[in-house]
């Protein structure tokens, strides 16, 4: 019998990956705002009670509008994981919950405190609910949107290449399909109770990624005044290395290439 899968934010960049990952091994129940279905609505509730397992990947992701809605970020990213991680230890149901390197610098953005706050209310039922959180860095890929937060989304799109501050600050990039591939494998009972960071655990500079766009689009880079954010962020990766045995097949080079090819 097919396990039930339920994802909230099923349809945004990382949630349609998802699905396809899936596939056809798992019965999916798909909840998306974009198709009308507010995991705030009484319905939810039912949803999860009939679910095996829950993957909460609906939020706010767009760090530079949480500075100007944050109470929109708050009630999703908090509020809206509250009553995720209620249901499912109401319920006893596994959670796998996609956290962000962010919340390392959760001063810096109303995204990242939110993101922080939606985190430790997950950890605050661990005792009770199996749960996994997948602390995500900076996912790239085909499909990304304006509101999934990534800059190589500007740079893939903008007519030119902007660069805030000296570009030195240092990201580690992790490819869509890396992070399905275990989102997929966190459903083992073994990941049960993990913390896991997800990410390659190295990091380039944004001159170096711009620099790659550059190339292969034919753009001009353009540096301006530096804006608050995350000089340096990289994943550690010890456990995703002890726990997940396959073999990353995140190449920034190739990815980017085959990104201004689409």
């Amino acid at each position: 019998m097919k396990l039930n899968i339920l994802i909230t934010g099923s349809f945004g960049f990382i949630g349609t990956h998802l699905r396809k990952e899936l596939g056809n091994e798992y019965s999916i129940d798909c909840w998306d705002i974009k198709h009308g279905k507010d995991i705030f609505d009484g319905a939810f509730e039912a949803s999860v009670e009939k679910t095996d397992i829950v993957y909460h990947l609906a939020a706010e992701t767009s760090v530079d509008k949480s500075f100007t809605e944050k109470d929109k970020v708050f009630m999703t990213n908090v509020l809206g994981t509250a009553r995720v991680a209620y249901l499912c230890a109401k319920y006893k149901k596994k959670l796998i919950y996609p956290s962000s390197g962010a919340i390392h610098h959760k001063e810096l953005s109303p995204y990242a405190y939110a993101k922080w706050l939606g985190e430790e209310i997950v950890k605050g039922i661990m005792d009770t609910t199996p749960v996994v959180i997948l602390r995500l860095f900076n996912v790239f890929g085909p499909g990304m949107s304006k509101e999934s937060g990534s800059i190589m989304y500007n740079f893939l799109h903008d007519a030119e290449l902007t660069i805030y501050g000296d570009g030195e600050q240092k990201r580690d990039f992790i490819h869509v399909t890396d992070v399905v591939r275990i989102m997929k494998a966190a459903l083992q009972r073994k990941w049960d109770g993990y913390l896991v960071e997800v990410g390659t655990g190295q990091s380039h500079t944004i001159n170096y990624v711009a620099g790659l766009f550059a190339h292969f689009q034919e753009k001009n880079i353009v540096y301006k005044p530096p804006k608050r954010e995350i000089k340096w962020s990289i994943a550690d990766t010890w456990k995703l290395k002890r726990i997940y045995k396959r073999k990353l097949m995140t190449n920034l080079e190739k990815n980017i290439k085959d990104l201004c090819n689409q």
